[in-house]
């Protein structure tokens, strides 16, 4: 991959953790001995290291832009409560986003226009979430301008529950970092919205849609996942049904993600194949329109829009005649998308989802050569094991600092259960699409049920293998930069296999090894 491109993608990542107050001072203590030690390691040569000073400019420079781009981002959107943090307040805010968590606790999330001070109003930018008892008689609805209050604002809450979940964490994704109590009572609307939310259009269309798949005749497992798969709609799929996925390492599958965005893609692109005198140009613009809407119909989850953003970055260089690397194209999408919402890298889902695509990229000069001289079904295996290695093997660490454990046997469910999974979605799109019709073949709705329990019982099984949960104890930041550190070291070395690699990975592992264990005892 071009380095420009990795290093705006860094500028803009670290200028973002800044802006936000990350890393504190203590973890600063780690990373920056940590990133020396990296530097000397990379830079250890015999003969004298000779730099290029137009190309160590341009690096700066580059970091430096997209640095502060990241820093401004934040900066300029953040919501600062202000000096009534302890006291009670006031705010003006548009809605956002309403959901209801429980019978006694719903979420919303306003974004804030103006807050009280004295007897006037002063400007606010950035979002909070407001916590209060689900009234059905009031109905917020995204873009209607409210008044809140009184309000006691707090910063939300670090404290995990009792399954692991950090409110902080998850919040924090979504650009809020305050949330505050509120009275339904004490909210009145002040202007209903002037234009239609593109959000709330989405979301209408999702909900008509899940509400024509609860109409068709399937059990209730089948008719969850299908509105999982199809439409990115979780909320009817039951806990332990998403806890036997994720140990089974397939919980990709029920909610929209790349795969299914590539796969709607493939399809229109099949279908307008035979449309030759559309033009390539305009058949690429009907497949990408189609598929954003699909995007804005799915929620626009992170995975999602990392897709639709490659493929659409891939669209323009084949129209441009310009082959574009998988990698620089990830790189130039992560771009867009902080940029538009900086927020985004604090997302678990889209961690997961660009660093597992990274993966396939880095690994895939590797894999190749030998899956070309497998036959097909040795291609398909391996193939299907290489993939899961790749993406796997850059997504490790995260799994263990979001959930605290890795599934050990996600090979086999990559292997035996996925592709009944794949041909699910197949199946319920086109049972959907034949609901729009007015047709129902009950054979179709058979299959899928027989497919959704076959795969509910392999997930249920294998996620409950004795050793399946792999759950390391002690670990700390420097672990995860040592993990790269090898991993990235053995990628260069079975590209240039060299001995000055060998002597750099002894090196640095030598040194973060005595700063991790002494910053241990240093720092506590």
């Amino acid at each position: 991959m071009s380095y420009q491109l990795l290093i705006c993608l860094s500028g803009l990542i670290f200028g973002i953790l800044f802006s936000c107050g990350i890393p504190d001072g203590h973890l600063l203590k780690y990373l920056l001995p940590l990133a020396t030690a990296v530097v000397a390691s990379l830079l250890w040569k015999s003969s004298r290291v000779i730099f290029d000073r137009l190309k160590v400019f341009t690096i700066i420079l580059g970091f430096c832009s997209f640095f502060l781009a990241g820093w401004i981002s934040i900066a300029v959107n953040r919501y600062q409560p202000g000096e009534n943090i302890n006291g009670k307040t006031k705010i003006i805010g548009r809605v956002v986003s309403y959901r209801e968590v429980t019978d006694k606790m719903g979420q919303l999330v306003v974004s804030v226009r103006k807050q009280q001070k004295g007897s006037g109003w002063e400007n606010r930018t950035g979002k909070i979430v407001l916590l209060l008892r689900p009234d059905r008689s009031i109905q917020y609805r995204p873009g209607d301008l409210w008044e809140f209050g009184s309000l006691t604002i707090s910063a939300v809450s670090s404290k995990p529950s009792k399954n692991g979940f950090v409110p902080s964490r998850y919040w924090i994704s979504r650009g809020v970092q305050y949330e505050a109590r509120l009275v339904a009572r004490e909210s009145r609307l002040l202007r209903l919205a002037r234009l239609p939310s593109v959000t709330g259009f989405f979301s209408d269309w999702q909900q008509t849609l899940s509400d024509r798949i609860d109409r068709i005749d399937l059990s209730e497992p089948s008719r969850a996942l299908v509105k999982a798969m199809v439409l990115g709609d979780r909320s009817d799929v039951s806990a332990a049904t998403m806890t036997d996925f994720s140990r089974a390492g397939i919980i990709h599958v029920i909610s929209v993600s790349g795969l299914h965005v590539g796969i709607i893609y493939f399809i229109i692109a099949w279908l307008l194949k035979g449309a030759g005198f559309l033009g390539p140009r305009f058949r690429s613009v009907i497949a990408l329109l189609v598929v954003w809407i699909y995007t804005g119909i799915s929620g626009f989850s992170p995975s999602a829009l990392r897709s639709a953003g490659m493929i659409t970055l891939f669209e323009v260089s084949r129209i441009g005649r310009r082959g574009t690397p998988g990698l620089e194209v990830l790189a130039g999408t992560a771009i867009i998308h902080c940029l538009i919402d900086p927020y985004t890298i604090f997302s678990a889902g889209a961690q997961l989802s660009y660093l597992a695509v990274a993966g396939i990229f880095f690994w895939n000069p590797v894999f190749n050569p030998i899956l070309v001289k497998m036959g097909r079904v040795g291609r398909y295996f391996g193939g299907t094991i290489a993939i899961s290695l790749a993406a796997q093997s850059l997504i490790t660490p995260l799994l263990l600092f979001w959930f605290g454990w890795v599934p050990l046997y996600f090979l086999i469910g990559n292997i035996a259960l996925m592709p009944l999974l794949v041909f699910a979605f197949y199946l319920g799109l086109g049972i959907t699409v034949l609901d729009f019709t007015g047709l129902s073949i009950n054979l179709f709705n058979k299959v899928m049920d027989v497919l959704i329990s076959l795969v509910m019982s392999g997930a249920a099984w294998l996620g409950n293998l004795p050793g399946n949960l792999v759950k390391p104890e002690n670990l700390v930041w420097t672990d995860l930069i040592l993990y790269y550190f090898l991993l990235f070291l053995i990628r260069f070395y079975l590209d240039k296999p060299h001995p000055d690699i060998v002597r750099r990975m002894l090196a640095g592992t030598g040194l973060l090894f005595f700063l991790r264990y002494s910053g241990m005892l240093i720092f506590g």
